[in-house]
């Protein structure tokens, strides 16, 4: 009887446990036309001089509906540039896709694989699969989270993470991107501390480190 009460327990525990969370994940990333996002980006690039501080607005915008290279229904998206954020000039365009298994953006000339669906703490994905780059896995970290983003308050976000901090003493790097359901990216957060060993054995910052980050301010 002993063995049957601690049975019964264990599977009492198991109940208390939260089960995953499945969905298709369009609320992450919607596409309409005429959606459009405005983001206050702040950088830091590195040079041999030293940190090279940068900061404007970039405004994505969701144009019309056309077919990409693989016949598939995709949207022409617009960014435009802006120091004021209000006078804009036009900066790049591409393209944005999304179907029930995934959804991919064009961003500087290159396709990303953004998100893969059912939404799950479960999920991994490479998110340079479509491109020449180093791989770069992603995973969810959050999926049902309150995310406060400059005094205003985003319910049932879930955060992204795309690289981890690492124990290595030549490069560090943390990005991370969090989606509103309904809303989409709201904010995405990139630092890559990269280092050389001098030949007097003291650390170098090379110049391929930086720092970036994007943050909804509207609409």
């Amino acid at each position: 009887m002993r063995y049957v009460g601690l049975i019964l327990a264990l599977i009492a525990c198991r109940r208390t446990l939260p089960l995953p969370t499945y969905e298709d994940g369009q609320a992450l990333f919607p596409l309409k036309t005429g959606l459009t996002w405005i983001y206050l980006v702040q950088e830091t690039t590195y040079t041999t001089l030293g940190a090279v501080p940068h900061r404007y607005f970039l405004r994505l915008r969701v144009d019309t509906l056309t077919r990409d290279a693989y016949n598939r229904p995709s949207y022409y998206v617009l960014w435009d540039s802006s120091y004021s954020g209000t006078s804009w000039s036009f900066w790049q365009a591409g393209l944005a896709y999304r179907d029930t298994a995934q959804a991919e953006l064009w961003e500087d000339n290159r396709r990303y694989l953004i998100l893969r669906f059912p939404v799950s703490p479960f999920l991994r994905w490479n998110r340079h699969a479509y491109t020449n780059l180093p791989p770069e896995y992603a995973r969810y970290a959050h999926l049902d989270t309150t995310y406060t983003l400059d005094q205003r308050h985003f319910p049932s976000s879930v955060i992204v993470l795309r690289r981890e901090d690492t124990l290595s003493l030549l490069q560090k790097a943390y990005f991370f991107e969090v989606y509103a359901r309904g809303r989409g990216l709201i904010h995405r957060y990139e630092r890559l501390d990269a280092y050389d060993l001098s030949s007097n054995g003291t650390l170098v910052r090379r110049t391929d480190s930086y720092y970036r980050e994007w943050r909804l301010v509207g609409p």
